[in-house]
């Protein structure tokens, strides 16, 4: 674990996973060694992730496609539908235009397709946009995502097709079997892969991430407590 290194402020990240493998939780452990207290945190959460349901609003602090970004540091929620690209596509380039924000993705292949995500991919590092994503199906997302990537996190996959994708990037063989919840790790600057083992589980994933978020000082109902979101389900627009 000694070589092992936490993706910093300006570095875009990728976890890649089928589902059940843990890709998430530890996407979400990357999250929290993120600086909450010297940028803002923005969660796109298109599935409705119950891991920040663990955490609960607050700390966390849920806001709309129609907001403005925040500037203020701490973690946030958006939590977009699949059919609201053109209002997703516009609060992207709000949030390129903001600079110094760092996005985590819950599945990347939701992202429109279009410019703006690319654009913070891109020029991430110059804009101070951090970036987490995460994504099922390699084949279903962007080359910018793997190209422009400092670390890949990658666990089991389901189809040799998304194996390739990613072997494009990482210079290894990833399909050999690993143990349930274990992980390569490629760090792309340094060149050097490593066999990861599990990170915590959910709820101390979700513990952490808590302690980690600066106290939320306005006044809630339930500021105290860290009521869960309460999110309604998704619902497709009539």
């Amino acid at each position: 674990m000694s070589a092992f290194r936490y993706p910093g402020g300006d570095a875009r990240t990728i976890c890649i996973g089928a589902t059940g493998t843990g890709k998430t939780t530890c996407a979400a452990w990357l999250l929290a060694a993120q600086r909450f207290d010297k940028r803002p945190w923005i969660i796109v959460d298109f599935k409705r992730e119950s891991l920040f349901d663990m955490i609960g609003i607050p700390p966390i602090q849920q806001i709309s496609l129609t907001s403005r970004p925040p500037k203020k540091p701490g973690l946030y929620l958006v939590c977009p539908r699949p059919d609201q690209d053109d209002a997703l596509e516009d609060w992207l380039w709000r949030v390129w235009e903001r600079e110094n924000t760092g996005l985590f993705v819950d599945e990347a292949s939701l992202m429109p397709d279009k410019d703006a995500f690319r654009a913070i991919l891109q020029q991430g590092r110059s804009k101070r946009i951090p970036t987490i994503s995460c994504t099922q199906r390699p084949v279903d997302v962007k080359r910018a995502l793997f190209s422009e990537a400092s670390y890949f996190c990658v666990y089991r996959m389901q189809d040799r097709r998304d194996y390739r994708v990613v072997e494009g990037f990482v210079p290894a063989d990833l399909s050999a079997p690993l143990p349930r919840y274990h992980w390569h790790w490629y760090d792309v600057a340094r060149n050097r892969l490593m066999h990861m083992g599990p990170v915590p589980a959910p709820r101390d994933v979700a513990d952490g991430l808590r302690e980690r978020i600066p106290h939320v000082t306005t006044w809630h109902p339930f500021a105290w407590t860290g009521e869960p979101t309460g999110r309604p389900a998704m619902k497709r627009s009539a």
